[in-house]
Parts: C-alpha cells; sequence; structure tokens
C-alpha cells in the first residue's frame, strides 16, 4: 500500500496543479502541449521499445486483447444506446476509445519502469491508428475519414514506437548516447502529461447525468470486465496480464472530446462530460486497480 501510494502521489499532485493553474492562470498551453506530444512522448516511447525485451507473442496477445474491449464495448454501446432510442454517434467514441497513454503511461511506468512502459505504448498502437481513422469518421459524422488518416501519418508517437520495436526485434546497436539522450528527454513526458490532462479536464463540466453516468460506467467497468475477461481466457500472466486489464479500465479518451469539438459533433459536450466524470473517477479506479493487479 505505502508503494501504491507513492506513485499515485505525485501523479495525483502534478494532475492537481495542471488544473489549478488552468483555472488561475490565462497562459496557453499549446506549446507545451506540443513539447509533449510530438517531442517527449515519442523519446519515451521510442527509448522503453527498444531497450525492453519484446516478445512478439506478447504483442500479439497485447492487440488481440486491445481488439477484444474496443469490439466488446462498441457492441454493448450499440445494443444499449438502441434499447433507450439514443443516436449520439460521438458518445460511441467515449465508450470504446480509452486513455490509454496520458494516465496509465506515467504511472506504470513510476510502478514497472521501462519494460511496463514499453508494453503499455505497445498495447496504445492499434488505437493510437483507430482513433485518427476511425475516430475522426465518427467525430465528423462520418465524413472525414482522410483527414483522420492524414492526421494518424502526423503522429510522432506511432513512428518513434514503431521504430524503437524494429530495431529492439532486429537487435541493431545504437550509441549509449543516443539510448541516454531519449531517456532523459522521454522521462520528461511523465509530468508534462499529467499537468496537461489536470489543465484539460478544468475546462470540461458535466452535462446529462445520467446518460454520461451510464457512459462512463460502460467505458470502465465494462472494460475492466472484458480485460479481465481476455485476460483470463488467453491466461495471460506478468506485466502483459497488468497492462491489459489496466489499460481496459481507464477513462474516457481526452483526444475523443477534442476530436468531437474540432469536427462539429452534436455531442461534444456530452463527450467532454464523459472524459471528465470517468477522468475523476481514475482518482480512486487506480490506486484500487493497482492493489488489486499488483
Amino acid at each position: 500500500m505505502n508503494q501504491i501510494v507513492t506513485i499515485i502521489g505525485p501523479t495525483v499532485f502534478v494532475i492537481l496543479l495542471g488544473y489549478l493553474f488552468r483555472r488561475l492562470s490565462k497562459v496557453d498551453l499549446a506549446p507545451v502541449a506540443d513539447v509533449a506530444l510530438l517531442v517527449a512522448t515519442p523519446c519515451l516511447a521510442f527509448h522503453s521499445m527498444y531497450t525492453s525485451k519484446i516478445v512478439l507473442r506478447e504483442a500479439g496477445e497485447l492487440w488481440l486483447s486491445l481488439f477484444f474491449v474496443m469490439a466488446g464495448t462498441a457492441v454493448l454501446a450499440k445494443l444499449v444506446f438502441t434499447v433507450l432510442r439514443q443516436k449520439h454517434s460521438g458518445l460511441y467514441i467515449a465508450v470504446v476509445f480509452a486513455n490509454m497513454v496520458n494516465i496509465p503511461l506515467p504511472i506504470i511506468y513510476l510502478a514497472f519502469g521501462d519494460e511496463g512502459a514499453a508494453r503499455v505504448i505497445l498495447m496504445s498502437i492499434p488505437q493510437a491508428i483507430l482513433m485518427y481513422s476511425l475516430g475522426v469518421y465518427i467525430a465528423s459524422n462520418q465524413g472525414s475519414v482522410r483527414q483522420g488518416l492524414h492526421t494518424m501519418l502526423r503522429t510522432p508517437l506511432i513512428y518513434a514506437a514503431l521504430l524503437g520495436l524494429v530495431l529492439n526485434l532486429t537487435r541493431v546497436p545504437l550509441p549509449e548516447v543516443v539510448i541516454l539522450s531519449t531517456k532523459f528527454m522521454g522521462q520528461a513526458s511523465v509530468p508534462l502529461m499529467l499537468f496537461l490532462l489536470g489543465s484539460t479536464i478544468g475546462r470540461f463540466r458535466v452535462t446529462q447525468g445520467w446518460l454520461t453516468l451510464g457512459a462512463a460506467v460502460m467505458r470502465m467497468g465494462v472494460g475492466f470486465g472484458l480485460g479481465s475477461l481476455i485476460a483470463w481466457l488467453l491466461d495471460l500472466e506478468g506485466l502483459v496480464r497488468v497492462v491489459v486489464i489496466f489499460e481496459s479500465s481507464m477513462p474516457a479518451a481526452v483526444v475523443g472530446s477534442v476530436l468531437c469539438l474540432k469536427y462539429g459533433n452534436e455531442e461534444k459536450e456530452l463527450v467532454a462530460s464523459v472524459v471528465l466524470v470517468t477522468t475523476l473517477a481514475a482518482i480512486g479506479v487506480v490506486p484500487a486497480l493497482l492493489y488489486y493487479l499488483t
């Protein structure tokens, strides 16, 4: 328990700092977000993927688990929304796409180091591709898949992770200065992502309470159940099991609300509401998950 508090304490502190900074200051954090997403996080992704022991079987297990959880939550959401006669295209993004980087990456990195971070990044790659293709397609009311693919092709995290994975599997040696430099810069991504997460949720408000709560339960509660189920079915062990269940239980992806806002989805406020509720719920869920999984 002391170890969990040691990990969660700094995480909550930095998120709270970001939230307070957003509420008390009018400073534009866009340049900070660019540094975190375009520089620091790709460096961490590259370093973790290159220096960690990667087994192709594990990659297959992580990706199969991801598709199982995404498909399961999508089918359930479709059934629930059909029964309730609700037509919310954007809300599918909040239910199906989890926050698989901003929250789990810093926490798993603090708890398990590069080995854990590498598996988080490995599992998040297919979702990132789907978010910037299928996600944009949904957010734009089924009309901008080309824009989504264009955005995906300009995402450095994907290239950095794939490059690190390829160099790792092909055993290509790199100078020590390159490894240390990417690690040094990558470590900055952990507090930066948490700070930006806190500042982002400071903009959101809760709307349509019961619908928001239902979507939040599907994202985190059902996600946890599906993650646990696939981990049992595949007989997953060790870090792979931890990452699958942890990632499956994460809040709605912040980028989902950004896409809905950017493409004028009719439910952009509702999606932002789900992001806020699930992110706040993570304050209690994450320590419980760490205790359960460790």
